[in-house]
């Protein structure tokens, strides 16, 4: 091949690996429960506009929903190869629901607000990198 023909061949195959490595980690979460996901897209979705309500109970509903699914999250992803990071964006996003805990505990609902955005945005990491849509 001509160096010419290499330099245009070089992306080419470059995206190929970047699009087979995104297949590959996606088809690693094939069994992981779908159900359990949409429950706490619904649950993330819901809790800035209740606490914004002033509706605590709703609040803290929200909140044990995504402690208990974060810590499946962790379970699941430690039993999988390679993925570390996926286990410690469970367990950031675990501490981070537990501060929401006690923000409601206090009914400081401006700092429950700010560590509900801070899940969302810690959820989204991990969707980041392994491709699942919220």
């Amino acid at each position: 091949m001509r160096k010419r023909d290499l330099s245009r061949a070089v992306p080419f195959a470059v995206c190929a690996l970047l699009l087979n490595a995104q297949t590959v980690a996606t088809s690693d979460i094939a069994d992981i429960d779908t159900y359990l996901m949409q429950d706490l897209d619904t649950a993330i979705k819901d809790l800035e506009p209740v606490l914004g309500a002033g509706n605590v109970d709703s609040a803290r509903a929200d909140a044990e929903i995504l402690r208990d699914g974060l810590r499946w999250i962790e379970s699941y992803f430690s039993a999988k190869a390679g993925a570390d990071n996926a286990v410690q964006i469970a367990r950031d996003g675990q501490q981070l629901v537990g501060s929401l805990f006690e923000h409601l505990d206090r009914k400081d609902l401006t700092a429950a607000i700010d560590a509900a955005r801070a899940t969302e945005k810690n959820c989204k990491r991990c969707h980041d990198i392994y491709g699942r849509d919220r």
